[in-house]
C-alpha cells in the first residue's frame, strides 16, 4: 500500500441508487486523468511539452486545467489570467477546445473496454472499472494497472493515476494519493489503519467539502475513523440522513456497483457560453455572438446524432446577475439556423436590455436519436445536405472554415 497526505479535491459521493451484492473480494480501479485538458494539448502540440500551460476560455476568462509545470508557479484552476501572468509571466494560454476533450475521452474508453465492459464514466477525465473477473481469472491487479498506464501512455500520450480499492470510494481515494502517474492500492485489511490517521479535511474528494468538514472537527470528529465510531444519534442529529452516509463512509464502506458502459446514461442537453471581451448592448454584436454559439451546439448536435426540440438562453449582466429563458418547439431541430432563430426569439422578448451583457449562452435540450429522415420539401432537403457539406469541410479544415457572414463581425 502506497499512502501519501496530500489529496485531491474531486468531488466525489459514493452512495448511489445502483447497488451491488456485498462482495469483500471486489476489485475497483479509479482512472484519472492528469491535468487532463492541458496534457491533452501537449500531447497535441508537442511545441508545449514540458512547459507551463493552461487551458481557459477565450476573452475575460479563468483558468481551466494547469499543466503540472504550470502548478509549480502556484497555478491553479479558477484564477484570472492577471493573476496567472503574475505568478508566472511565461506561460502559454490555449483556448479549451471541448470536441478535443470529449474525443480524446472517448478514445480512453476504447482502451478501458479492452480490459472489461464494466467501465463507468464518472467524470471526461475519470472512469471506474471493475476487474474483480479478472482477478479472479488468475491476473495480478496491479500488472493490469501497469497495463492500462502503458496503453494510454503509448497510444495517446497521457499519464494517469489509478487507484485500486474493494470498492469505489476506496479507489477514488487511493487515485488522489499520488499524482502525477501514480499507482496506489488501498487493500481492505489496510482501511483501519488508513482511517485512523486519514482527516476529515483530507477526504474532500471523496464527498467531505469544506462546510461539512468543519460542522464535524466541531463535534470532535477529526478523522474517518471518528465518523465510523460516532453514535449515529449524534451523525443523524445534525446531519439528518446523511448521518448514516457518514457513518458507512468512515468504515470505509461502500456497495454500490461499477455500471457497464453500454448502461452510460443518455445526453441530455448540448450547450455553449462565451464571455464577450467588452461588456456591450450592441444589438448587431449580441446577435453575432448568437449565431457563433447556435452554430458551435448544432455541429455538436449532429455529430452525436441528435435533434432536440427545446432551446435555453442564458444572459449575464455586467453586474454578474445571471438567468435563463427558455422555449419549446413542437418539432425538433439541429441546424445552427434553426438554434439560432429560436435564441433570437428569446432575446428579443428581453429587449430593452437592463444593462449590459457580459456572457451569453446557448443549449438545446429534450434530445431524441436523430432519425436522417428525408424531407418532401425541397428548400428544407437542400439545406440539410448544405448543412453536411460544411460539417465535413469544417471538420477537416477546422472550425468555422465556412461560416454564415454575419460572424464576420466577431473575428
Amino acid at each position: 500500500m502506497f499512502l501519501n497526505d496530500k489529496l485531491a479535491t474531486n468531488n466525489f459521493c459514493p452512495v448511489q441508487n445502483n447497488f451491488t451484492d456485498k462482495n469483500d473480494d471486489r476489485v475497483v480501479f479509479l482512472i484519472d486523468m492528469n491535468s487532463y485538458f492541458a496534457s491533452v494539448e501537449q500531447a497535441a502540440n508537442p511545441a508545449l511539452r514540458g512547459k507551463p500551460v493552461a487551458v481557459c476560455g477565450k476573452g475575460r476568462t479563468v483558468i481551466v486545467s494547469p499543466s503540472y509545470e504550470a502548478r509549480k508557479f502556484g497555478v491553479k484552476t479558477g484564477m484570472n489570467l492577471y493573476e496567472v501572468k503574475k505568478l508566472c509571466p511565461g506561460i502559454t494560454l490555449v483556448q479549451g477546445n471541448l470536441e478535443k476533450y470529449l474525443d480524446t475521452s472517448y478514445k480512453i474508453h476504447k482502451i478501458l473496454l479492452d480490459f472489461t465492459d464494466q467501465v463507468e464514466v464518472y467524470s471526461i477525465d475519470e472512469c471506474f472499472l471493475d476487474v474483480t473477473h479478472l482477478v479472479k481469472g488468475g491476473r495480478n491487479e496491479v500488472a493490469i494497472a501497469k497495463d492500462i498506464k502503458k496503453r494510454i501512455k503509448q497510444d495517446l500520450g497521457l499519464l494517469c493515476s489509478v487507484g485500486i480499492g474493494p470498492n469505489k470510494m476506496i479507489a477514488k481515494l487511493a487515485s488522489n494519493m499520488q499524482k502525477p502517474d501514480g499507482l496506489v492500492q488501498i487493500k481492505k485489511e489496510n482501511i483501519p489503519i488508513l482511517f485512523s490517521k486519514l482527516c476529515v479535511e483530507n477526504m474532500k474528494g471523496i464527498g467531505i467539502g469544506r462546510k461539512l468538514s468543519k460542522a464535524l472537527v466541531v463535534l470532535n470528529i477529526n478523522t474517518a475513523k471518528d465518523m465510523a465510531d460516532a453514535p449515529i444519534s449524534l451523525l443523524t442529529s445534525h446531519f439528518g440522513v446523511l448521518g448514516y452516509h457518514l457513518k458507512r463512509m468512515g468504515k470505509g464502506e461502500d456497495d454500490s456497483r461499477v455500471k457497464r458502459y453500454s448502461e452510460s446514461e443518455q445526453i441530455k442537453s448540448f450547450g455553449h457560453s462565451h464571455t464577450l471581451a467588452k461588456d456591450t448592448f450592441n444589438l448587431n454584436l449580441l446577435r453575432s455572438y448568437l449565431r457563433m454559439l447556435s452554430e458551435k451546439v448544432g455541429v455538436r448536435l449532429r455529430a452525436a446524432g441528435y435533434t432536440g426540440k427545446a432551446i435555453t438562453l442564458t444572459v449575464r449582466y455586467s453586474d454578474f446577475y445571471t438567468f435563463t429563458r427558455n422555449k419549446s418547439l413542437k418539432h425538433c431541430i439541429k441546424s445552427g439556423y434553426d438554434i439560432y432563430t429560436c435564441a433570437c426569439s428569446i432575446f428579443d422578448k428581453l429587449l430593452p436590455l437592463k444593462k449590459p451583457v457580459r456572457l451569453l449562452g446557448v443549449s438545446i435540450s429534450s434530445l431524441i436519436i436523430d432519425g436522417k429522415q428525408l424531407y418532401l420539401l425541397k428548400d428544407i432537403d437542400k439545406q440539410q445536405k448544405i448543412t453536411c457539406v460544411m460539417d465535413s469541410i469544417n471538420d477537416k479544415y477546422g472550425e468555422f472554415t465556412l461560416k454564415p457572414l454575419s460572424l464576420l463581425k466577431i473575428d
